[in-house]
């Protein structure tokens, strides 16, 4: 549209009145300013050079207590150590080094931030493969608080009170084909379980309730040496009973993906695998309810994201297979694909946040080639790319997907992302650079680390339906209170927040509909506009790490 008008002005300028080349001048003038809005080019705004590059996507929280975000991640062989850095310009919080003793310190997995001790301080967790350890980090020192031997890992922690005691508990896959359960406040072993030996357990154990019972239960899948012996596998939490397991075609090498797919509030699984099939399972039994197969040798090596792209109710499925970046509704019916440029691929997958401002996830993730990709969620169309391999200056292959949050408290999105080159086994000439973009005036939500949040669940969907009761019972953040309540103009909702997490909040009326939504909230309460809305009675869902925290209702004079 902008260029038709700058055309139509151009060759008609000398023809038209004064006033009306004023009037298409201001037009013209409004159009850019809104494209602007909607959807700006990203800017570099600082970054961090590395001796290797980054395989396990970075964590983002406030480690330190200052109010601010802090970026977390592990560096391979060349360079051996975790880092925390400042989000907001890059300087160096702290890092360690994991293999003091000698060995090479193999940190390829995407860590993970929690407060496990639960004394309002972060705490930051990483296994490690090449010295076989998990440690367990002081958010604002690095100090080892406590490290425990293991089997060595490729697979993202997760954690949860899986066992319902009262304390949280990490669970990540081992080389050997074990799954670990770690005592996160001390790193005793609460237990460790075979899954299958003839493989390795890359993915993140995926924690949900599958079944609807109220109990936790994890779910996992192998990278098997003998390719007919690969499947995905769905245990209960608290005694790792074996609920199921469902054959695939090929191996796994990353998480599972949790939504409610078709509206029967409970949970499908979504899980691709080598040989280019995305799995969509009933998460109660594990039986199949559909597949995709992509083309030949475009293998799946990522997770899916699910979110509702276009607002309609219903979640889509996003998913790379090689070359190709695919959104698909929830009946398995193509929304849309889109081919990466230069035949890179994008293996460890995408992040999804509204990156134009228009309310709806869009699609962003990093390159085989040094490139960062926006795409719009609702068609796939490109919105925005930037190529940080030119800014560079070398080959800057990207291995996860971004981190995007607003990391400076500005209102304005920012990204953050690792790329490098890495041999084996001439690992001693590898390199690495991370990045932080500055990327637009898009809301959100956060994507802080790999798969979305703590239990892996990389999903912008939530499970379950929306309660009416007045609040979850023992809920972590304590009695959720509303006041005014009724209101006529504004009311705030007040909770504990220990932990000093991120939160969301929505909004429905008396029939079931969403009508608001506070994407990030901080502190320790909450205040919403409701003169907009009519008067009546409203429920809302109090949310953290995509889940539910607690629930009320109000009244609106």
């Amino acid at each position: 549209m902008t260029e038709d008008l700058l055309l139509y002005l151009c060759f008609n300028l000398n023809y038209m009145p004064t006033n009306k080349v004023l009037i298409l001048f201001a037009l013209i003038c409004a159009v850019c300013l809104s494209a602007k809005v909607s959807a700006q080019t990203p800017t570099i705004k600082w970054w961090y050079n590395l001796n290797d590059a980054s395989f396990g996507q970075t964590a983002a929280a406030d480690i330190d207590n200052d109010g601010k975000l802090e970026l977390v991640f592990g560096c391979y062989r060349n360079d051996s150590s975790v880092y925390a850095l400042n989000a907001e310009n890059g300087t160096l919080l702290w890092k360690y080094n994991t293999h003091p003793e000698g060995f090479e310190g193999c940190n390829d997995v995407a860590p993970i931030i929690y407060d496990v001790d639960n004394d309002g301080s972060m705490e930051v967790i990483v296994p490690s493969s090449c010295n076989a350890k998990t440690y367990c980090f002081d958010g604002a020192t690095g100090a080892v608080k406590w490290q425990t031997t293991t089997h060595g890992s490729d697979s993202p922690p997760t954690i949860a009170d899986i066992d319902k005691d009262g304390k949280p508990e990490i669970l990540h896959g081992e080389f050997g084909g074990y799954v670990i359960c770690i005592n996160a406040e001390d790193g005793s072993v609460a237990w460790e379980i075979t899954v299958n030996s003839n493989s390795w357990i890359q993915t993140a154990p995926t924690i949900v309730d599958l079944d609807n019972n109220g109990q936790l239960d994890f779910v996992v899948a192998s990278w098997a040496f003998s390719q007919d012996t690969n499947y995905v596998y769905a245990y209960r939490g608290n005694d790792h009973t074996l609920l199921w397991k469902h054959k695939v075609e090929d191996v796994v090498y990353h998480g599972t993906a949790v939504a409610d797919l078709d509206s029967d509030n409970r949970p499908e699984l979504v899980i691709g695998d080598y040989s280019g099939k995305l799995h969509v399972l009933n998460g109660e039994n594990g039986t199949e309810l559909w597949t995709h197969t992509a083309p030949k040798d475009y293998y799946i090596g990522c997770p899916a994201a699910i979110a509702d792209l276009d607002d309609n109710g219903s979640c889509e499925v996003v998913f790379a297979a090689w070359f190709q970046m695919t959104a698909l509704q929830s009946d398995s019916s193509i929304l849309w694909q889109y081919s990466i440029p230069d035949y890179a691929s994008a293996f460890r997958g995408a992040a999804l946040a509204d990156v134009d401002n228009d309310n709806k996830p869009d699609v962003i993730f990093g390159t085989s080639t040094g490139t960062v990709i926006a795409l719009k969620g609702t068609t796939g169309a490109p919105i925005w790319s930037i190529d940080l391999a030119a800014h560079y200056g070398d080959t800057l292959d990207i291995n996860h997907a971004p981190i995007i949050a607003d990391f400076d408290g500005d209102g304005i999105l920012d990204l953050f992302i690792i790329g490098g080159d890495t041999k084996y086994p001439d690992f001693q000439n590898n390199y690495g650079r991370a990045y932080a973009l500055s990327i637009g005036v898009g809301a959100g939500p956060d994507w802080l680390m790999f798969q979305r949040n703590i239990r892996r669940t990389s999903s912008l969907c939530e499970l379950g339906t929306v309660g009416i009761s007045d609040f979850a019972e023992n809920h972590p953040e304590g009695t959720l209170q509303v006041h005014p309540n009724p209101a006529k103009n504004t009311t705030i909702l007040s909770f504990s927040n220990a932990g000093n997490r991120l939160h969301s909040l929505q909004i429905y009326n008396a029939l079931g509909q969403k009508v608001q939504t506070y994407k990030t909230i901080t502190g320790t309460a909450a205040k919403f506009e409701i003169s907009g809305l009519p008067s009546g009675l409203y429920f809302f869902t109090l949310l953290s790490e995509n889940t539910i925290i607690g629930n009320g209702k109000f009244v609106v004079e």
